[in-house]
């Protein structure tokens, strides 16, 4: 591996790292955010809602910028306009602004997402990417669970605002060295598919708002968004190789497998985040850091983990990580439930939290590994637009339905943590399901 290869990497690693981290930071921050800016807890509920909402659903075109016009840029872009937009949350004078402001966030993200899975493949070869993602899962991984982490200590410390005024400098930095380090491309030469990029997008934002607002409207905006993507399905059929999302990836049984248990692991780690800082914090007395120590063994455990977990999926294949890696996940999350639901000494809980940082290490290798590996160099990009808006999506629906759980059950808060813990431990054992159905042998996919 050449020494181009690691500055590449640790360019992308810089950006991701604050992308992933502003996905669960707010979390134990809601409190002082509320206390601070007033509204309701479905306001304070959208402040994370609204930035999943315009993640998801630009991934589709996002990935496909990508492939046509060249990664390196898409991603440099993303990176300079979440800087901004994170330094306008920082000054945010209501929760409304907030909301909006954390809208422009997740649009930039969405630009960012796609861009580093395609540049890993093309830098590095079959027998190395397994490594590379190893690193690339253990930076994700530390972000994403050391969030809270230091979402509380800046809280505290500080002020909340700061969990979005540290993104300028760090975002700064990740565009210099990607300017620097990340290599470029030309792009490709395909046609850029309009119809189908209105409808998918059009389509996503109904089922994301639908699944988010829980409102009477979201009966009907679900069918509208139904009807939609079924044409954009249709569509896609048409375009061949300017086709917006490659969808006869879903013929490999590598791909679509990947795809669904990625979605598991999206679904639960991010649904897990506001449910657990609000029962630490609400029921139980911790403050801000406490909570966040309580949680913090799954970071480190993640951090120590992934890279070995990489070399492991070069050596062996992605199979048996990714089997263990959605066991483990499974199996934290419903011991997580069963100290709710016992009422035990809540630092019982950093148990599960180790056992969750260690299935985070196992299955974000060999999972993003196995996808990328089912796509052909040229339909990189829109592959992994693809793949990442299944992850969002599924993580949106699983923040969707644990917030609906708490509401309905905000009279009894005892229960109400207890059924959610319970239902991200259940879907994260259908995780496990697509794990089994992974292949030894990947096969890639071509038009």
């Amino acid at each position: 591996m050449t020494s181009s290869r690691w500055g590449g990497l640790a360019a992308l690693l810089a950006g991701f790292f604050v992308l992933l981290l502003d996905t669960t930071i707010v979390a134990v921050a809601s409190p002082s955010i509320q206390s601070d800016l007033g509204g309701d807890v479905a306001a304070l509920f959208w402040v994370t809602a609204g930035y999943l909402l315009a993640f998801s659903v630009p991934l589709l075109v996002a990935g496909r910028l990508g492939d046509l016009i060249d990664p390196k840029r898409v991603y440099l872009f993303g990176m300079g306009g979440f800087a901004v937009a994170s330094a306008l949350c920082g000054i945010a004078p209501s929760i409304g602004w907030l909301i909006a402001f954390r809208i422009l966030q997740g649009l930039a993200a969405a630009a960012m997402s796609p861009q580093p899975l395609t540049l890993i493949r093309r830098l590095f070869g079959d027998d190395e990417r397994g490594r590379a993602f190893g690193i690339w899962g253990s930076v994700a991984a530390a972000a994403t669970l050391l969030g809270p982490v230091l979402g509380g200590l800046l809280t505290v410390s500080l002020d909340w605002r700061w969990i979005f005024w540290m993104n300028v400098p760090l975002c700064a930095v990740a565009v210099v060295m990607g300017v620097r380090l990340i290599p470029g491309s030309g792009g490709g030469a395909a046609r850029f598919d309009l119809l189908g990029a209105a409808l998918s997008t059009a389509g996503l934002s109904l089922l994301v708002w639908a699944l988010l607002s829980w409102s009477p409207l979201s009966l009907p905006a679900a069918a509208l968004a139904v009807v939609l993507l079924v044409g954009f399905w249709f569509q896609e059929r048409r375009q061949g190789a300017d086709a917006l999302a490659p969808l006869r990836l879903y013929r490999s049984s590598g791909y679509l497998s990947a795809s669904l248990a990625m979605a598991s692991l999206g679904a639960t780690v991010l649904a897990m985040a506001l449910p657990a800082m609000l029962y630490i914090q609400e029921m139980r007395g911790f403050g801000p850091i406490e909570a966040a120590l309580v949680l913090a063994p799954d970071a480190v455990v993640a951090i120590l983990l992934s890279p070995p977990a990489g070399r492991w999926v070069d050596r062996v294949g992605g199979r048996r990580p990714a089997i263990l890696g959605m066991s483990l996940l499974a199996t934290s999350l419903l011991f997580i439930g069963l100290v709710v639901v016992l009422n035990l000494n809540p630092w019982w809980i950093s148990v599960g939290a180790a056992l969750l940082g260690a299935a985070n290490a196992m299955a974000w290798s060999p999972l993003s590994a196995i996808a990328m590996a089912s796509v052909d160099s040229e339909a990189a990009g829109g592959a992994s637009g693809l793949f990442n808006t299944v992850r969002q999506v599924g993580a949106v629906g699983g923040v969707a339905v644990t917030g609906a759980i708490l509401a309905g059950l905000d009279s009894r808060p005892g229960l109400g943590f207890g059924v959610v813990f319970g239902f991200v431990g259940v879907v994260a054992v259908g995780g496990v399901v697509a794990a089994f159905r992974l292949p030894r042998v990947v096969r890639v996919e071509v038009g």
